[in-house]
């Protein structure tokens, strides 16, 4: 039995054609990136996608999906008073043709046409981020948020930035518990739309999750340090290495 474990483990390894050393690149990004939400609230795909792009694009978008979910219900376990989902029941709407669009678009796109989706939505959620535009938030502009973010999820893992561009006007507390139960219940949509399609695959499933301790310790330095560390000095340091993450991405 533990033979066969380990012969599993072996050639999923193999599969994945990850060396240590971009292994532990991966789960240095995740642990960052966990760090950086679970500081700010917002962007742990932001930060990983470009990065974890660079060294190794077979896992993208699916170990974001799946820590993206994991790290979710931490953020909703805590503040699950908070979550109204009446604020987010249309933008759940809204996502279901944006993910199919942008499966199909995962699908149909060359790898260096999506390199440049992907560095041209990190760069569109820097900006979203930097310049907290005002929106009429309403049934209309809840569904082409949910719309875009399904398709920046299923293609990079990033569905955060059309969602916050339409809540950031929240109380913090409230736009943590909105956002992690959006994310939570649209990673799972996500994901069932990539395996459905084969994107999946099991031994990219077991890599992702040989990630959760990292994970984990970026979750929990994280909550730490959350209290202690200025949000504006966090969240310009993380827009800063995305950015360059993403021009790095066009440039190469």
């Amino acid at each position: 039995m533990i033979e066969a474990a380990w012969s599993c483990l072996l050639q999923w390894w193999a599969l994945s054609e990850l060396t240590l050393g971009t292994w532990l690149w991966v789960g240095g990004v995740l642990a960052l990136g966990c760090f950086v939400q679970r500081t700010t609230g917002f962007g742990m795909a932001v930060v990983g996608a470009p990065l974890i792009l660079l060294k190794a694009p077979a896992m993208v978008p699916v170990v974001l999906v799946v820590y993206g979910f994991l790290v979710s219900c931490l953020v909703v376990r805590r503040y699950r008073r908070e979550v109204a989902m009446g604020d987010i029941s249309m933008a759940l709407v809204g996502k279901v043709p944006g993910t199919l669009l942008g499966v199909w678009l995962l699908l149909i796109a060359p790898m260096a046409t999506l390199e440049v989706m992907i560095a041209a939505i990190v760069l569109f959620a820097v900006l979203v981020t930097l310049f907290k535009l005002r929106l009429p938030v309403n049934r209309s502009s809840l569904f082409g948020a949910g719309f875009l973010s399904g398709i920046f999820g299923a293609v990079a893992a990033i569905g955060g930035p059309p969602i916050v561009l339409l809540m950031h006007g929240m109380p913090m507390d409230r736009l943590r518990g909105n956002l992690a139960a959006f994310f939570l219940i649209s990673s799972l949509m996500t994901l069932a739309s990539l395996a459905a399609v084969g994107k999946v695959p099991l031994w990219l499933l077991a890599v992702s999750l040989s990630f959760l301790p990292m994970v984990l310790v970026g979750h929990g330095l994280g909550a730490a340090l959350a209290p202690r560390l200025p949000r504006r000095l966090l969240q310009g340091a993380s827009l800063t290495l995305c950015a360059a993450a993403a021009i790095g991405l066009l440039l190469s």
